[in-house]
Parts: C-alpha cells; structure tokens; sequence
C-alpha cells in the first residue's frame, strides 16, 4: 500500500510524533511519503529516516492560499500512486479534502475542542467539518477528542484510536534525575504556562533546587509574552526554553518528571512519550490527561497552580526506591496503553478496510 501523511509542520508535535511511529512500524511492502504544507523544522531529519519521500510545499504560517499545497498534493498522488491520504490537523485536512483525487481519505483529530481564536482558523475548522463527509474514515486520538467530533458537526462517524509511543529503555539510578522537570509543548494558551510558572514558583520555596526544562514550537527567547511571564512570575532564572527540539528523549532523560499544565487536552503525546521513556507525569485532569497519571497524587484541577505544586513535591520527594517503582508503573502503563505496535496495527488494520471496502 502507498501512504502519504499530510501535516501542517515539521515542528515538534503529537500529530508529527504519531507520523513518526507509524513510519517505524509500516508494514512490509508499503510505502510511506509524507507532505509537509511548510518548510523544513526540527523533525526534518528524523522524518527522512522514516518516509520513503518527504515533500516541503512551502507555505507560511498565516498563509490562506491554498494552491501551492493542492498542487504539491495531486502531483504527489499521481507521481507516487497513492492509495490513502493520511491528514493530522485541521489545515491539512482541508487541503486533503480539497484536492480533486481518486485515492482515499483519512484524519486524525489530535485535539478534544476547538481552541482557534483566530477568523481565518475558524473558518478553516467550519469548512473541515462541511466537507468531512468526504472522509473514508475519521480516527479520534481519545474518548474527549471523540466526543468533540460526535458533537461539533463531523458528517463521518469516527472511531478511537490511542496514539502510541517508542517504549524506551531508562537508566535505573534514580538519583540522576535531581530535582529537574520537563514541559512539552508548543505556545499555546491552552498549554497554560501561566499555571506552569506559578506552580514553579510556588514549589521552588520548598525545593529550591528545582529547575524546569521547556520546549516546544514558540518557547524560546525570542517570544517576548513568554519572556514577560518568566519574569512576571520570577522563574525566569530557574526555566530553560529549548524551542523546538528534535531530540526530546534528551531531556527526558535528564529529568525526574514531567508536568503537563494545560487547561484543555485530548491526550498530548508529550506525556505518553513521558511514560514510554519511564518517567512519571503530573498532569492537570482535563480531557484524557487522566490516563497519563499512575496514580491520584499526580492527577489535579486545572488552573489550580497550588494544588499543581503540591503533587510536583510529592514526586520530587519520592524516596528512591519509591521513585523506582513510580517509573516502573510509568512504563508498565505506557506497555499496557501507548505501546506504538498496537497503534500501528490499529491504523493498518483500519487502512485495509478503507482501501479495499
């Protein structure tokens, strides 16, 4: 079978890492391209070591000329022959199902509710859901992001699919770590940084040793709102932003946890990549975030940086046979739940029903 992904960027991403896993486990004898509507990002190189092709359609990230894209995406299916478009997010759904083609459509929604503000995003969403009857299939990545599509208009009934990660191997000194945390995420309002820094502040009065690493699309020096709330909430000197990186397993391995913050989720693939590696997540309870959390003390409300402090303590305090254990559950959950091969499975399984009714 002949596949190509369709993704909005090569910036670090649930949507991108969920390509990057099925590229590593397609299945004998088919090909996997990818089109990317933008230019090259952080991802590049690893998305070449797992597509047999890798097309860059060069749009901006205000662009509302869809030509260039649609164009790129017919000469891809007719050179390469392809039998499925596989689209993640809603710009690249729409150039799918805009693209006169005989091959069939899939996407993925990665997300649990609409969170554009933005006129020109709305309208993208607007025109996505009109025109998803066009749609052979439409895969949710979590319960919440299924009921998101069951509720906001979406003409193809869709069906659950749990994104899944590389389960890696963590080394089993549990004093490495210190107490470092990592954030992954892009900027965001729905990542909620606000909540982040303020929890930090809180929990650096009673672990100042605490350090956070932060990365993501837009987490860098140059964003001045994200500079201005370091210092507005006096962390500035104790979070170091990475930006997009291509090597997050990095710093996962350097930290002790990782803390999630968002007031609104479906399932980051942040946190399964955390649980993967064997490292615990703290987690805000929204969407699916749930599933990410291998117990009660690591799971609390939203937009509540107190109660985000006090489980961040809890994990950093952990006595080290404590910690060893709570990063065995972390990976037992992550082989119970996100393991890639059964994603992979899933959606193969799902690409044969749509290919060959």
């Amino acid at each position: 079978m002949r596949i190509l992904h369709v993704v909005n960027d090569a910036e670090t991403g649930g949507a991108q890492t969920l390509i990057e896993a099925l590229g590593r486990q397609k299945s004998p004898g088919d090909e996997f391209h990818l089109l990317v509507l933008m230019t090259e990002g952080a991802l590049s190189s690893r998305f070449s070591r797992i597509a047999d092709s890798v097309t860059y359609a060069g749009m901006k990230q205000r662009d509302l000329n869809p030509l260039g894209a649609i164009r790129a995406l017919r000469g891809i299916v007719r050179e390469r022959r392809i039998d499925l478009i596989h689209s993640h997010l809603m710009q690249s759904d729409l150039i799918s199902l805009l693209t006169p083609m005989k091959a069939a459509r899939l996407s993925t929604v990665h997300s649990s509710a609409s969170y554009e503000t933005r006129g020109a995003s709305q309208l993208v969403r607007k025109a996505v859901v009109r025109l998803s009857g066009r749609f052979d299939a439409v895969v949710a990545c979590s319960p919440s992001a299924h009921d998101y599509l069951s509720t906001s208009g979406y003409r193809r009934k869709a069906e659950t699919i749990f994104n899944g990660t590389l389960l890696q191997t963590r080394s089993d000194d549990p004093a490495t770590p210190g107490d470092r945390l990592v954030h992954l995420g892009r900027w965001h309002q729905v990542k909620d940084h606000g909540n982040l820094f303020a929890a930090l502040k809180l929990l650096s009065k009673t672990h100042p040793q605490v350090r956070l690493d932060c990365a993501g699309l837009g987490i860098d020096s140059a964003n001045q709102e994200l500079q201005e709330l370091l210092v507005r909430h006096q962390v500035a000197d104790i979070v170091t932003t990475h930006g997009s990186v291509s090597q997050v397993g990095l710093l996962l391995e350097q930290a002790k946890g990782m803390v999630i913050s968002s007031s609104h989720e479906a399932l980051p693939m942040a946190g399964i990549e955390a649980l993967g590696s064997g490292l615990p997540v703290v987690t805000t309870d929204v969407g699916d975030c749930s599933e990410l959390a291998i117990g009660p003390d690591y799971l609390v409300p939203a937009r509540n940086p107190e109660q985000l402090a006090a489980a961040l303590a809890k994990l950093l305090d952990l006595e080290p046979t404590d910690y060893r254990q709570a990063r065995e559950n972390a990976r037992a959950l992550a082989e119970e739940k996100f393991d890639e091969r059964v994603t992979a499975a899933s959606y193969h399984a799902l690409y044969q029903a749509i290919t060959h009714p």
